[in-house]
């Protein structure tokens, strides 16, 4: 009995020292840092499944550009929203994300809308088992299939696949399959916004007649931008009274005497102005044979000058096949640069015909080279170099004006027709389609800001997650897999130490 005594004291003697031992102290650490690490854990989780039960649309976008996620731009136009908008899309949701990741992404961007701003409102509505919601649409074509609807009061606007998406090409034309490439969802959307709660749109008039190029890449993006649209030849029309701008792109032939007295008069407009031509000459042609057109611009203080603009500025050049002859170009004036996203972006012009001011009190530049860049003349020899000619800072744009008590009238005169080129108005290294869209807002005092948002592709390797996939994921690991790996560690380190 005193044996056994004996040893049950030893024992007890042998725990009481084990606890108060730095082994034991370091253990119990290491296993409380564990609990404490895990109640962490379960803590968090429960908080997300509170939230992901409050905003069913919540979700990280772990992609690496950020393809789920609305842009900047998109947020501060939203966000500043003062009308009422509603957004149909005219699915099921499970049948429009059945379309595939691309639609699982316009899903989420368009939910995203609804999230940032009271006065937007999401729904989907089965149009198959909703048949009558179609008919207080009565200016929509519904035997074409749509997309989304669009409404603000009275005005609405409908968005289709093609509006929304780029399709691969080749596989449209030999195989007769839709591949998406990539996506316009958000500039679809915030225009379609833009133009449903714009009341007083500025009309713009295209002039043909001339032999005229098509504009239409720019005047997509103008009419995106709540501007109406119209074109007309003066030997059969005449401009709507009610037009702010004319548009005179890369005429190939003068304009006779009779255009320009109806021109020259649309922009006195009885002394009261209100007005503004927009030319954009033909640098193919030889300028000296556009009587009419000079003579206009003379009147407005400018002149175009038969050559073109040669950069020898290796910081203006741009990495193309003729750096000299695609350049880039630096703002002149901070009135109209004022309202674009980031002005650190340059404007890049094309075979540009350099402008000269010949009355400053009228005329001012608005893009200018470098003043390293010569002038290299539509006839020049093989022989010729431009360390013979005089090095200096050549206008690519200038923008003229005349003004009574009524109001003021502009002529908007480019050296190249090419800036409205669709290469140059979609590279998102350049500021062509930003500038010139707020070029044409500031002339019509329009407080709005154009809407140019990047698409986006799915097309690479980085880390995709749908919104539902998303909430799985963030799931499992908040529930096991962090919790497992926490006492798995725990574990180890008990161990390790246990057995020193």
């Amino acid at each position: 009995m005193k044996e056994k005594n004996r040893i049950f004291s030893k024992k007890k003697g042998s725990v009481k020292a084990f606890f108060k031992s730095r082994r034991a102290k370091r253990g119990s650490v290491a296993v409380l840092l564990t609990v404490l690490f895990i109640a962490a854990v379960v803590l968090i989780n429960i908080i997300a499944n509170v939230l992901s039960d409050r905003f069913p649309g919540l979700s990280v976008d772990m992609t690496k550009s950020a393809v789920y996620e609305l842009q900047s731009e998109t947020e501060s136009y939203v966000k500043d929203l003062s009308k009422k908008v509603e957004i149909f899309i005219l699915q099921e949701e499970s049948k429009f994300e059945a379309g595939g990741d691309y639609y699982v992404q316009a899903d989420k961007l368009i939910t995203e809308l609804g999230q940032i701003s009271d006065n937007i409102t999401v729904r989907f509505i089965d149009l198959t088992s909703n048949p009558t919601f179609t008919a207080d649409y009565s200016d929509v074509d519904w035997t074409e299939s749509h997309l989304i609807l669009v409404q603000s009061g009275d005005n609405y606007r409908v968005i289709d696949a093609d509006d929304m998406f780029e399709y691969d090409q080749q596989s449209l034309y030999y195989y007769g399959t839709y591949q998406i490439t990539s996506q316009h969802v958000e500039q679809a959307v915030v225009t379609a916004i833009l133009n449903v709660t714009t009341e007083e749109k500025v009309k713009v008039t295209v002039l043909s007649g001339q032999g005229e190029e098509d504009s239409s890449k720019f005047t997509t993006l103008l009419s995106n931008n709540a501007y109406e649209i119209e074109e007309i030849s003066l030997l059969t029309g005449k401009i709507s009274d009610d037009s702010q701008f004319l548009i005179i792109f890369d005429p190939s032939t003068d304009i006779d005497d009779d255009v320009y007295k109806t021109v020259s008069d649309w922009l006195y407009n009885g002394g009261k102005y209100g007005h503004t031509l927009v030319y954009l000459p033909n640098d193919q042609k030889d300028i000296s044979e556009f009587k009419n057109l000079n003579t206009l611009l003379e009147e407005w203080g400018m002149e175009v000058e038969n050559a073109y603009v040669y950069e020898t500025d290796v910081n203006h050049m741009t990495n193309s096949q003729y750096p000299n002859l695609i350049s880039i170009f630096d703002y002149d004036n901070e009135d109209y640069t004022k309202g674009i996203r980031d002005s650190s972006i340059p404007v890049v012009l094309f075979y540009t015909m350099p402008i000269r001011i010949t009355d400053s009190n009228m005329a001012v530049s608005l893009l200018s080279s470098s003043d390293k860049a010569v002038m290299l003349p539509r006839d020049a020899k093989e022989d010729w170099d431009y360390h013979d000619e005089t090095m200096e800072k050549l206008t690519g744009a200038a923008l003229a004006t005349k003004s009574s008590e009524d109001g003021e009238s502009h002529l908007l005169l480019i050296g190249s027709y090419d800036a409205w080129s669709e290469s140059a108005l979609s590279a998102h290294s350049f500021n062509n389609a930003q500038y010139f869209v707020n070029l044409f807002n500031k002339i019509a005092n329009r407080d709005e800001i154009g809407i140019t948002i990047e698409g986006k592709s799915l097309d690479n390797h980085e880390l995709s997650i749908t919104s539902a996939a998303a909430s799985t994921a963030i799931s499992v690991i908040l529930r096991y897999v962090i919790p497992a790996a926490v006492l798995i560690a725990g574990l180890i380190v008990w161990i390790r130490r246990r057995h020193k």
